[in-house]
Protein backbone atom coordinates (compact mmCIF):
# COMPACT_ATOMS: atom_id res chain seq x y z
CA UNK A 1 0.00 0.00 0.00
CA UNK A 2 2.75 2.07 1.13
CA UNK A 3 5.10 1.86 -1.87
CA UNK A 4 6.95 4.33 -3.84
CA UNK A 5 9.21 2.71 -5.75
CA UNK A 6 11.29 -0.74 -5.45
CA UNK A 7 14.40 -0.28 -3.64
CA UNK A 8 17.76 -0.67 -6.31
CA UNK A 9 18.39 -4.38 -6.25
CA UNK A 10 15.00 -5.72 -5.81
CA UNK A 11 13.57 -8.90 -7.89
CA UNK A 12 11.26 -8.25 -10.61
CA UNK A 13 8.59 -9.36 -8.46
CA UNK A 14 8.82 -6.97 -5.61
CA UNK A 15 5.79 -5.79 -3.75
CA UNK A 16 3.21 -7.83 -1.77
CA UNK A 17 1.46 -10.81 -2.75
CA UNK A 18 -2.31 -10.32 -4.43
CA UNK A 19 -3.43 -12.69 -1.67
CA UNK A 20 -1.28 -11.76 1.40
CA UNK A 21 -3.01 -11.79 3.56
CA UNK A 22 -1.76 -8.00 5.03
CA UNK A 23 -2.75 -6.89 1.76
CA UNK A 24 -5.17 -3.66 1.49
CA UNK A 25 -6.66 -1.72 -1.49
CA UNK A 26 -4.62 1.64 -2.79
CA UNK A 27 -7.67 4.12 -3.01
CA UNK A 28 -7.06 6.84 -5.73
CA UNK A 29 -5.71 9.72 -4.05
CA UNK A 30 -2.99 7.26 -2.70
CA UNK A 31 -2.20 6.07 -5.87
CA UNK A 32 -1.82 9.26 -7.82
CA UNK A 33 0.43 10.83 -5.19
CA UNK A 34 3.32 7.54 -5.16
CA UNK A 35 2.50 8.47 -9.09
CA UNK A 36 3.68 11.72 -8.47
CA UNK A 37 6.39 11.08 -6.52
CA UNK A 38 7.65 8.23 -8.65
CA UNK A 39 7.45 10.51 -11.56
CA UNK A 40 9.57 13.36 -9.59
CA UNK A 41 12.48 11.04 -8.59
CA UNK A 42 12.77 10.28 -12.31
CA UNK A 43 12.94 13.43 -13.38
CA UNK A 44 15.09 14.64 -10.74
CA UNK A 45 17.59 11.72 -12.04
CA UNK A 46 16.98 12.31 -15.46
CA UNK A 47 17.35 16.00 -15.37
CA UNK A 48 20.91 15.25 -14.04
CA UNK A 49 20.18 16.93 -10.14
CA UNK A 50 22.60 13.81 -9.03
CA UNK A 51 26.11 14.00 -9.80
CA UNK A 52 26.53 10.39 -9.38
CA UNK A 53 24.14 7.37 -9.84
CA UNK A 54 23.72 6.09 -6.21
CA UNK A 55 20.03 5.45 -6.85
CA UNK A 56 20.28 3.31 -9.51
CA UNK A 57 22.96 0.75 -8.40
CA UNK A 58 22.37 -2.40 -6.18
CA UNK A 59 24.98 -2.73 -3.10
CA UNK A 60 27.89 -4.10 -4.21
CA UNK A 61 31.68 -3.19 -5.31
CA UNK A 62 30.39 -0.53 -8.15
CA UNK A 63 28.82 1.03 -5.74
CA UNK A 64 31.39 1.00 -2.69
CA UNK A 65 33.66 2.42 -5.49
CA UNK A 66 31.28 4.86 -6.36
CA UNK A 67 30.76 6.09 -2.74
CA UNK A 68 34.17 6.53 -2.12
CA UNK A 69 35.39 8.55 -4.81
CA UNK A 70 32.32 10.79 -3.94
CA UNK A 71 33.11 13.26 -1.23
CA UNK A 72 29.85 14.75 0.04
CA UNK A 73 30.91 18.08 1.55
CA UNK A 74 31.72 19.24 -2.46
CA UNK A 75 28.52 21.45 -3.83
CA UNK A 76 25.77 19.30 -3.98
CA UNK A 77 22.28 19.88 -2.76
CA UNK A 78 20.82 18.10 0.37
CA UNK A 79 18.95 15.96 -1.87
CA UNK A 80 22.10 14.32 -3.03
CA UNK A 81 23.36 13.45 0.42
CA UNK A 82 20.43 12.37 1.72
CA UNK A 83 20.57 9.86 -1.19
CA UNK A 84 24.61 8.83 -0.45
CA UNK A 85 22.95 8.47 3.25
CA UNK A 86 20.77 5.94 1.94
CA UNK A 87 23.41 4.43 -0.50
CA UNK A 88 25.90 3.53 2.35
CA UNK A 89 23.06 2.10 4.13
CA UNK A 90 22.44 -0.43 1.13
CA UNK A 91 26.10 -0.85 1.18
CA UNK A 92 26.24 -1.70 5.18
CA UNK A 93 23.41 -3.91 4.68
CA UNK A 94 25.49 -5.91 1.72
CA UNK A 95 28.46 -6.18 3.76
CA UNK A 96 26.62 -7.62 7.27
CA UNK A 97 24.72 -10.16 4.77
CA UNK A 98 28.39 -10.86 3.76
CA UNK A 99 29.89 -11.25 6.99
CA UNK A 100 27.31 -13.50 8.28
CA UNK A 101 27.47 -15.90 5.08
CA UNK A 102 31.22 -16.44 5.58
CA UNK A 103 30.56 -16.93 9.79
CA UNK A 104 27.94 -19.51 9.19
CA UNK A 105 30.55 -21.25 6.23
CA UNK A 106 33.12 -21.22 9.20
CA UNK A 107 30.47 -22.79 11.72
CA UNK A 108 30.18 -25.63 8.96
CA UNK A 109 33.80 -26.45 8.01
CA UNK A 110 35.06 -29.77 9.56
CA UNK A 111 38.13 -27.83 11.49
CA UNK A 112 35.51 -26.71 14.01
CA UNK A 113 33.52 -29.81 14.22
CA UNK A 114 35.93 -32.06 15.49
CA UNK A 115 35.45 -36.13 15.59
CA UNK A 116 33.17 -37.43 18.64
CA UNK A 117 34.87 -38.12 21.05
CA UNK A 118 32.36 -40.14 22.76
CA UNK A 119 32.24 -37.96 26.05
CA UNK A 120 31.33 -34.20 25.33
CA UNK A 121 30.59 -33.44 21.36
CA UNK A 122 32.37 -29.73 20.58
CA UNK A 123 29.66 -26.66 19.69
CA UNK A 124 31.08 -25.67 16.30
CA UNK A 125 29.22 -22.11 16.90
CA UNK A 126 30.88 -22.38 20.50
CA UNK A 127 34.06 -23.21 18.69
CA UNK A 128 33.99 -21.09 15.53
CA UNK A 129 33.45 -18.28 18.30
CA UNK A 130 36.47 -18.92 20.13
CA UNK A 131 38.56 -18.45 17.02
CA UNK A 132 36.68 -15.23 15.88
CA UNK A 133 36.89 -13.21 18.87
CA UNK A 134 40.79 -13.93 19.15
CA UNK A 135 40.90 -12.34 15.29
CA UNK A 136 38.17 -9.29 15.37
CA UNK A 137 39.64 -8.56 19.34
CA UNK A 138 35.83 -9.65 20.89
CA UNK A 139 34.43 -11.44 23.84
CA UNK A 140 33.92 -14.49 23.43
CA UNK A 141 29.92 -13.70 24.49
CA UNK A 142 29.92 -10.91 21.71
CA UNK A 143 31.29 -13.12 18.97
CA UNK A 144 29.39 -16.87 20.42
CA UNK A 145 26.00 -13.85 19.50
CA UNK A 146 27.36 -12.71 16.09
CA UNK A 147 27.93 -16.50 14.76
CA UNK A 148 24.67 -17.88 16.37
CA UNK A 149 23.00 -15.41 15.07
CA UNK A 150 24.55 -15.35 11.62
CA UNK A 151 24.03 -19.42 11.01
CA UNK A 152 20.50 -18.64 12.11
CA UNK A 153 19.76 -16.00 9.40
CA UNK A 154 21.60 -17.98 6.35
CA UNK A 155 19.96 -21.59 7.25
CA UNK A 156 16.69 -21.06 8.36
CA UNK A 157 15.56 -17.43 7.04
CA UNK A 158 17.76 -17.46 3.56
CA UNK A 159 15.13 -15.03 2.21
CA UNK A 160 15.83 -12.59 4.76
CA UNK A 161 19.09 -12.93 4.07
CA UNK A 162 18.49 -12.73 0.25
CA UNK A 163 16.68 -9.19 1.08
CA UNK A 164 19.64 -8.08 3.51
CA UNK A 165 22.16 -8.75 0.75
CA UNK A 166 20.24 -7.10 -2.01
CA UNK A 167 20.22 -4.16 0.74
CA UNK A 168 16.23 -4.36 0.66
CA UNK A 169 16.13 -4.12 4.42
CA UNK A 170 18.85 -3.39 7.13
CA UNK A 171 20.59 -6.04 9.97
CA UNK A 172 17.82 -4.46 12.50
CA UNK A 173 15.32 -5.49 10.30
CA UNK A 174 16.63 -8.54 9.71
CA UNK A 175 17.33 -9.33 13.41
CA UNK A 176 13.37 -8.31 14.22
CA UNK A 177 12.60 -11.08 11.95
CA UNK A 178 14.86 -13.21 13.36
CA UNK A 179 14.05 -12.52 16.74
CA UNK A 180 9.72 -12.59 16.25
CA UNK A 181 9.55 -15.97 14.15
CA UNK A 182 12.89 -18.22 15.19
CA UNK A 183 11.21 -20.14 17.63
CA UNK A 184 7.83 -20.54 15.77
CA UNK A 185 6.69 -23.61 14.38
CA UNK A 186 8.59 -24.05 10.54
CA UNK A 187 5.51 -23.71 8.38
CA UNK A 188 4.37 -20.83 10.30
CA UNK A 189 7.75 -18.95 10.01
CA UNK A 190 7.89 -19.41 6.41
CA UNK A 191 4.47 -18.12 5.69
CA UNK A 192 5.14 -15.08 7.91
CA UNK A 193 8.48 -14.51 6.40
CA UNK A 194 6.72 -14.67 2.82
CA UNK A 195 4.11 -11.93 3.88
CA UNK A 196 6.31 -9.73 5.84
CA UNK A 197 9.55 -9.31 3.77
CA UNK A 198 7.69 -7.59 0.34
CA UNK A 199 6.90 -4.66 3.17
CA UNK A 200 9.73 -4.68 5.14
CA UNK A 201 11.64 -2.42 2.59
CA UNK A 202 9.34 0.25 3.85
CA UNK A 203 8.92 -0.34 7.59
CA UNK A 204 11.50 1.03 10.38
CA UNK A 205 12.08 -2.07 12.83
CA UNK A 206 9.29 -0.98 15.37
CA UNK A 207 6.66 -1.44 12.13
CA UNK A 208 7.93 -4.50 11.44
CA UNK A 209 7.78 -5.99 14.82
CA UNK A 210 4.30 -5.01 15.21
CA UNK A 211 3.44 -6.22 12.18
CA UNK A 212 5.13 -9.68 12.49
CA UNK A 213 3.21 -10.13 16.05
CA UNK A 214 -0.25 -9.15 14.07
CA UNK A 215 0.51 -11.86 11.54
CA UNK A 216 1.70 -14.27 14.31
CA UNK A 217 -1.65 -13.74 15.98
CA UNK A 218 -4.14 -14.30 12.55
CA UNK A 219 -2.08 -17.13 10.97
CA UNK A 220 -1.74 -18.96 14.37
CA UNK A 221 -4.25 -17.71 17.68
CA UNK A 222 -3.69 -20.94 19.96
CA UNK A 223 -0.19 -21.32 19.46
CA UNK A 224 0.10 -17.53 20.12
CA UNK A 225 -1.81 -17.79 23.00
CA UNK A 226 -0.11 -20.73 23.99
CA UNK A 227 3.20 -19.48 23.35
CA UNK A 228 1.86 -16.06 25.76
CA UNK A 229 1.52 -18.61 28.75
CA UNK A 230 4.50 -20.17 28.67
CA UNK A 231 6.22 -17.21 28.26
CA UNK A 232 4.59 -15.66 31.28
CA UNK A 233 6.54 -18.01 33.21
CA UNK A 234 9.65 -16.43 32.49
CA UNK A 235 8.95 -13.23 34.28
CA UNK A 236 11.96 -11.73 36.66
CA UNK A 237 13.56 -8.81 37.65
CA UNK A 238 17.68 -8.64 37.98
CA UNK A 239 19.74 -5.65 39.15
CA UNK A 240 22.91 -5.51 37.62
CA UNK A 241 26.12 -2.83 38.46
CA UNK A 242 26.90 -0.25 36.27
CA UNK A 243 29.76 2.53 37.01
CA UNK A 244 29.77 5.40 39.51
CA UNK A 245 27.38 4.15 41.82
CA UNK A 246 25.00 2.79 39.52
CA UNK A 247 22.76 0.34 38.69
CA UNK A 248 20.24 -1.81 36.16
CA UNK A 249 17.10 -2.63 36.47
CA UNK A 250 16.17 -4.96 33.67
CA UNK A 251 12.63 -6.50 34.26
CA UNK A 252 10.72 -9.54 31.68
CA UNK A 253 6.85 -8.82 32.39
CA UNK A 254 3.50 -9.87 29.90
CA UNK A 255 3.33 -7.05 28.02
CA UNK A 256 -0.28 -5.71 29.66
CA UNK A 257 1.66 -5.10 32.84
CA UNK A 258 4.82 -3.55 31.37
CA UNK A 259 2.51 -1.57 29.73
CA UNK A 260 0.55 -0.42 32.68
CA UNK A 261 3.63 0.22 34.43
CA UNK A 262 5.31 2.39 31.95
CA UNK A 263 1.98 4.49 31.97
CA UNK A 264 2.03 4.68 35.56
CA UNK A 265 5.62 6.13 35.68
CA UNK A 266 4.47 8.67 32.90
CA UNK A 267 1.95 9.40 35.03
CA UNK A 268 4.20 10.05 37.88
CA UNK A 269 5.80 12.01 36.25
CA UNK A 270 3.70 14.58 34.55
CA UNK A 271 2.31 14.99 38.09
CA UNK A 272 5.50 15.92 39.50
CA UNK A 273 6.62 18.21 37.28
CA UNK A 274 3.58 20.21 38.18
CA UNK A 275 4.56 19.22 42.14
CA UNK A 276 8.17 20.31 41.25
CA UNK A 277 7.09 24.22 39.74
CA UNK A 278 4.74 24.35 42.55
CA UNK A 279 6.92 23.86 45.01
CA UNK A 280 10.26 25.90 43.15
CA UNK A 281 12.24 22.24 42.98
CA UNK A 282 15.00 21.80 40.98
CA UNK A 283 14.26 21.02 37.44
CA UNK A 284 14.36 17.27 36.88
CA UNK A 285 13.74 16.01 32.97
CA UNK A 286 11.05 13.78 32.74
CA UNK A 287 13.38 10.59 32.83
CA UNK A 288 14.77 11.52 35.99
CA UNK A 289 11.21 11.79 37.50
CA UNK A 290 10.43 8.23 36.13
CA UNK A 291 13.26 6.75 37.60
CA UNK A 292 12.21 8.85 41.04
CA UNK A 293 9.13 7.29 40.81
CA UNK A 294 9.89 3.92 40.66
CA UNK A 295 12.96 4.60 43.15
CA UNK A 296 9.55 5.47 45.03
CA UNK A 297 8.26 1.70 45.36
CA UNK A 298 11.81 0.96 47.48
CA UNK A 299 10.75 3.27 49.81
CA UNK A 300 13.53 6.34 49.26
CA UNK A 301 11.23 9.25 47.94
CA UNK A 302 14.66 11.11 47.38
CA UNK A 303 12.96 14.18 49.24
CA UNK A 304 10.07 15.07 46.47
CA UNK A 305 8.42 11.48 45.87
CA UNK A 306 7.26 10.21 48.55
CA UNK A 307 3.70 11.03 48.65
CA UNK A 308 3.22 14.24 47.49
CA UNK A 309 1.31 15.07 43.98
CA UNK A 310 4.61 13.38 42.46
CA UNK A 311 4.81 9.98 44.10
CA UNK A 312 3.47 6.87 43.47
CA UNK A 313 0.70 7.26 45.94
CA UNK A 314 -0.68 10.02 44.48
CA UNK A 315 -3.45 8.53 42.86
CA UNK A 316 -2.32 9.81 39.14
CA UNK A 317 -5.10 9.06 36.59
CA UNK A 318 -3.54 6.46 34.03
CA UNK A 319 -5.26 5.10 30.91
CA UNK A 320 -3.95 3.05 28.44
CA UNK A 321 -5.59 2.16 25.54
CA UNK A 322 -6.36 -1.10 24.34
CA UNK A 323 -8.19 -1.86 20.84
CA UNK A 324 -10.33 -5.03 20.75
CA UNK A 325 -12.61 -5.99 17.84
CA UNK A 326 -16.54 -6.23 19.02
CA UNK A 327 -16.40 -10.04 18.55
CA UNK A 328 -13.59 -10.82 20.63
CA UNK A 329 -15.33 -8.92 23.05
CA UNK A 330 -18.29 -10.86 22.82
CA UNK A 331 -16.37 -13.95 22.91
CA UNK A 332 -17.37 -14.27 19.07
CA UNK A 333 -13.89 -14.96 17.44
CA UNK A 334 -10.79 -14.95 18.68
CA UNK A 335 -9.09 -11.94 16.98
CA UNK A 336 -5.82 -10.33 18.61
CA UNK A 337 -6.49 -7.25 20.54
CA UNK A 338 -3.58 -4.11 19.81
CA UNK A 339 -1.97 -2.78 23.10
CA UNK A 340 -0.93 0.93 23.05
CA UNK A 341 2.63 0.96 22.92
CA UNK A 342 3.11 -3.21 22.03
CA UNK A 343 1.13 -4.46 19.81
CA UNK A 344 -0.73 -7.64 18.88
CA UNK A 345 -1.92 -9.63 22.42
CA UNK A 346 -3.46 -12.64 22.26
CA UNK A 347 -7.76 -12.52 22.49
CA UNK A 348 -8.06 -13.76 26.15
CA UNK A 349 -5.99 -11.15 27.26
CA UNK A 350 -7.44 -8.35 25.17
CA UNK A 351 -11.18 -9.91 26.70
CA UNK A 352 -9.02 -9.42 30.30
CA UNK A 353 -7.70 -5.85 29.98
CA UNK A 354 -10.91 -4.48 28.63
CA UNK A 355 -12.71 -5.84 31.62
CA UNK A 356 -10.37 -3.58 34.50
CA UNK A 357 -10.55 0.09 34.86
CA UNK A 358 -7.45 1.31 34.01
CA UNK A 359 -7.61 0.50 30.90
CA UNK A 360 -9.56 2.25 27.89
CA UNK A 361 -11.03 0.08 25.33
CA UNK A 362 -11.67 0.82 21.76
CA UNK A 363 -14.02 -0.93 19.70
CA UNK A 364 -13.09 -1.55 15.92
CA UNK A 365 -16.82 -1.10 15.25
CA UNK A 366 -18.20 2.16 14.40
CA UNK A 367 -18.93 3.81 17.77
CA UNK A 368 -21.80 6.25 19.31
CA UNK A 369 -21.14 9.15 19.96
CA UNK A 370 -18.53 10.35 16.64
CA UNK A 371 -16.71 13.52 17.38
CA UNK A 372 -17.84 16.61 15.73
CA UNK A 373 -15.77 19.33 14.31
CA UNK A 374 -15.01 21.66 17.03
CA UNK A 375 -14.51 25.02 14.26
CA UNK A 376 -12.85 28.06 14.79
CA UNK A 377 -14.40 28.69 18.30
CA UNK A 378 -11.02 27.30 20.05
CA UNK A 379 -7.59 27.06 19.83
CA UNK A 380 -6.90 24.02 22.64
CA UNK A 381 -9.07 20.71 21.63
CA UNK A 382 -11.46 20.31 24.00
CA UNK A 383 -11.00 16.92 26.35
CA UNK A 384 -13.60 14.76 24.13
CA UNK A 385 -11.65 15.83 20.88
CA UNK A 386 -8.04 15.30 22.36
CA UNK A 387 -9.06 11.63 23.75
CA UNK A 388 -10.34 10.71 20.05
CA UNK A 389 -6.88 12.22 18.57
CA UNK A 390 -4.88 10.20 21.21
CA UNK A 391 -6.85 7.15 20.40
CA UNK A 392 -7.15 7.39 16.66
CA UNK A 393 -3.15 8.47 16.14
CA UNK A 394 -1.60 6.46 18.83
CA UNK A 395 1.40 7.62 18.35
CA UNK A 396 3.49 11.10 17.23
CA UNK A 397 2.50 10.97 13.21
CA UNK A 398 6.00 11.90 12.00
CA UNK A 399 7.73 9.29 9.87
CA UNK A 400 10.15 6.82 12.26
CA UNK A 401 8.86 8.11 15.11
CA UNK A 402 7.07 5.98 17.34
CA UNK A 403 6.36 8.21 20.84
CA UNK A 404 3.08 7.42 22.17
CA UNK A 405 0.49 10.09 20.92
CA UNK A 406 -0.27 10.40 25.17
CA UNK A 407 2.60 12.43 25.69
CA UNK A 408 2.35 14.40 22.42
CA UNK A 409 1.38 17.50 21.37
CA UNK A 410 -1.53 18.41 19.70
CA UNK A 411 -0.84 20.05 16.34
CA UNK A 412 -3.01 22.21 13.76
CA UNK A 413 -1.81 21.02 10.59
CA UNK A 414 -3.42 23.99 9.04
CA UNK A 415 -2.32 26.36 11.41
CA UNK A 416 -4.71 27.95 13.65
CA UNK A 417 -3.67 31.87 12.82
CA UNK A 418 -3.95 30.69 8.95
CA UNK A 419 -7.41 29.85 9.44
CA UNK A 420 -7.00 25.89 10.41
CA UNK A 421 -10.26 24.73 12.53
CA UNK A 422 -9.46 22.90 15.69
CA UNK A 423 -10.80 19.58 14.47
CA UNK A 424 -10.14 15.70 13.94
CA UNK A 425 -9.44 16.67 10.52
CA UNK A 426 -6.90 19.48 11.29
CA UNK A 427 -5.29 17.85 14.39
CA UNK A 428 -2.87 15.47 15.04
CA UNK A 429 -0.42 14.24 17.77
CA UNK A 430 3.34 15.28 17.12
CA UNK A 431 5.65 14.92 20.05
CA UNK A 432 7.60 17.89 21.27
CA UNK A 433 10.54 17.82 18.96
CA UNK A 434 8.76 16.92 15.76
CA UNK A 435 6.08 19.36 16.61
CA UNK A 436 9.07 21.88 16.66
CA UNK A 437 10.48 20.54 13.34
CA UNK A 438 7.21 21.14 11.36
CA UNK A 439 6.97 24.42 12.48
CA UNK A 440 11.07 26.01 12.55
CA UNK A 441 12.44 23.05 10.35
CA UNK A 442 10.69 23.81 6.66
CA UNK A 443 8.45 20.77 7.29
CA UNK A 444 5.17 20.47 5.88
CA UNK A 445 2.24 17.76 6.14
CA UNK A 446 -0.85 17.18 4.20
CA UNK A 447 -3.40 14.40 4.79
CA UNK A 448 -4.88 12.25 2.48
CA UNK A 449 -8.66 11.11 2.59
CA UNK A 450 -7.80 7.50 4.11
CA UNK A 451 -6.10 9.41 6.66
CA UNK A 452 -2.28 8.69 5.68
CA UNK A 453 -0.13 12.00 6.26
CA UNK A 454 2.16 13.03 3.59
CA UNK A 455 5.42 14.93 4.88
CA UNK A 456 7.62 16.90 2.87
CA UNK A 457 10.88 17.46 4.09
CA UNK A 458 13.71 20.33 3.77
CA UNK A 459 15.91 18.41 1.45
CA UNK A 460 12.81 17.93 -1.06
CA UNK A 461 12.04 14.08 0.05
CA UNK A 462 8.31 13.32 0.53
CA UNK A 463 7.01 10.46 2.84
CA UNK A 464 4.20 8.79 3.44
CA UNK A 465 2.76 7.91 7.02
CA UNK A 466 -0.01 5.72 6.73
CA UNK A 467 -2.69 5.55 9.72
CA UNK A 468 -1.87 3.36 12.84
CA UNK A 469 -4.32 0.42 12.32
CA UNK A 470 -7.23 -0.05 14.54
CA UNK A 471 -7.10 -3.28 15.06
Amino acid sequence: MFEIAAPPGAPPDFGPAEDACWAEPVDADTRALLDGLAASYAAASAAGALPFAVEELPPGPELAGLLARHDVSQPVDGYDVVEAVAAWERLAAWVAAGRAKALAELASRAEVRPAETGYRSVNPITNSAVVVAGRCQLTAKQAEGLVGRSVQLVEDFPDTWAALLAGLIDLRRARVITDELGGQDPAVRRRVEAAVLPRAALLDSVALRKLIKRLLHELAPVEAAERHAIARDSRYVAVTPASDGMAHLEARLPAEDAVALNATLNAAASAAKRADAAAGAPERTHDQRRADALAALGGRPHGRDGGGEGGTGSGVAVCVYVTVPFTTLAGLSDDAGELEGYGAVPADVARELAAHGVWRWLRTDPATGQLLDYGRSTYRPPKALADFIVARDRTCRMPGCHRLAASCDLDHRVPFEAGGATSAENCHALCRTHHLLKHHGDWQVTTLPNGSSVWTGPTGHRFLRPPERAG
